[in-house]
């Protein structure tokens, strides 16, 4: 087939992917460790004053490896007041960044998010806890044209679209972002055994996200069309997730991720066991197997050291994009922190003559 050939057949595809952007929400295997990512009534679900999360995803190099795939997600969270409505509720807020770059084309996607969470303790040990979250923020995607390397005649579309690139030849466009979620948590019993589950919704505001520009006017032709309308559609999240003691040393902690978008489902499937290395330092190892359907098999592994968690994956493609894409790399740290205030202590004075 000629070049120019091959490069017209590939634009044509390229315009069209860009035009409808059925592009998949950015995911992680260590999702118990960015929980606000999936589910924003998450934010504060934890013991302590505040958490923060970091992950780091690093994907399909072998095809390309100067360019890979990467995508770094940051959380911090903080449990702020409680009793405010309920003698057993509190309110959390926190902050959440994550960012993805694909390719060659430097396509990136990031979003910024406010999340709000209010809990409500449905017993006065907290054993059984409602949870609702929100999130809003502001996100962008966007890519360089200049790295096509197409002639001039083959960055318009065949009804005249064009991409409303700047000279440096990037586009971008932003949009506003909100979220809703709700979860509930129930403690089985004095071993600390727990069922946590949670649905939420994602793009609620139906933001357009197209990155090309109207046709222009030609001579003799019909008048200047509109941009080109897409909407970034709403994604459907639902989680379960669970942790039995089975001894005195190992706990194990399945857990289901699902997600619904564009008429696409995703679903995850993990199993890790936690081993208490050291009662006394608080020293944990993780290790476990996962499966996201039809598409990788996740080999999971971490410790604790009290309250920081490190963990780290891999993941195995399964699909039919297993020898062109390899697999994925992923590590993930957290840490609850506690702030204790100092206890305000009243002088008592003795009179001597007691």
């Amino acid at each position: 087939m000629p070049v120019v050939l091959q490069r017209t057949v590939f634009f044509a595809c390229f315009m069209c992917y860009v035009a409808i952007a059925m592009t998949q929400d950015i995911h992680f295997t260590h999702f118990r460790m960015a929980p606000v990512s999936f589910n924003p009534s998450l934010n504060g679900t934890f013991q302590g004053t505040y958490r923060i999360s970091a992950i780091y995803r690093d994907q399909w190099r072998s095809v390309s490896n100067s360019s890979p795939y990467k995508t770094p997600f940051v959380s911090a969270e903080v449990n702020i007041a409680g009793g405010l409505l309920l003698e057993n509720d509190w309110i959390s807020g926190g902050l959440s960044f994550v960012s993805d770059r694909s390719g060659t084309l430097t396509f990136k996607q990031q979003l910024t998010n406010l999340n709000v969470g209010y809990h409500i303790g449905l017993d006065d040990d907290y054993n059984n806890v409602f949870s609702i979250g929100f999130s809003y923020g502001s996100g962008s995607q966007g890519l360089n044209i200049n790295n096509l390397n197409l002639p001039n005649r083959l960055l318009t579309g065949s009804n005249g679209e064009t991409f409303a690139a700047d000279p440096n030849g990037d586009i971008s466009k932003s949009y506003s972002d909100l979220g809703i979620g709700v979860s509930y948590k129930a403690t089985l019993n004095d071993g600390g055994d727990l069922v946590r589950f949670g649905v939420s919704a994602a793009h609620l505001l139906g933001p357009d996200i197209s990155l090309v520009s109207g046709a222009p006017s030609q001579p003799g032709g019909p008048p200047v069309t509109g941009p080109r309308r897409t909407d970034l559609d709403t994604r459907l999240t639902a989680h379960v997730e669970s942790s039995f003691l089975t001894s005195d040393k190992i706990r194990v902690n399945p857990a289901i991720l699902a997600q619904l978008k564009s008429g696409f489902t995703e679903m995850a499937i993990q199993g890790t066991a936690d081993y208490l290395l050291n009662a006394r330092k608080q020293t944990v190892v993780t290790a476990g197997l996962g499966y996201r359907l039809g598409d990788a098999l996740e080999l999971l592994a971490g410790i604790q050291l009290k309250d920081l968690r490190i963990g780290i994956s891999y993941d195995l493609t399964t699909s039919s994009f297993t020898e062109a894409g390899g697999g994925a790399f992923e590590l993930a740290v957290g840490y609850v922190g506690r702030i204790y205030k100092s206890p305000d202590v009243k002088p008592v004075i003795f009179c001597p003559r007691l």
